[in-house]
């Protein structure tokens, strides 16, 4: 019978079992959100202080230098536009002399 019943539906229906088996009648059920964050958290008491300490290391890093990568583009993109701006500038004292001059 499983084999002709879609994954979704299957999924669905585990999700399902498991929700209503850990709430109790008086709790609201789960969402997915919920279910991930209990995995984490079963991770963690699995993991060593040690290696969950190396493995926020390691997040925080990447964390950082994504965001030190997006803020070298922003003053590579700042420079490009001081150097734009200065021709400009340079071009309207041009054509201002012309037309004083």
């Amino acid at each position: 019978m499983l084999a002709r019943m879609s994954s979704e539906f299957v999924l669905a229906r585990m999700l399902f079992l498991c929700n209503y088996a850990l709430v109790n009648a008086s709790e609201k059920p789960l969402t997915v959100q919920e279910f991930a964050r209990l995995g984490g958290h079963a991770r963690a008491k699995k993991l060593g202080k040690e290696k969950l300490k190396e493995s926020a290391r390691k997040a925080a890093e990447a964390r950082w230098a994504k965001r030190k990568a997006e803020l070298d583009q922003d003053v590579k993109r700042a420079k490009k536009l001081t150097k734009e701006t200065r021709k400009l500038a340079k071009l309207a004292k041009a054509r201002e002399k012309k037309r004083n001059g």
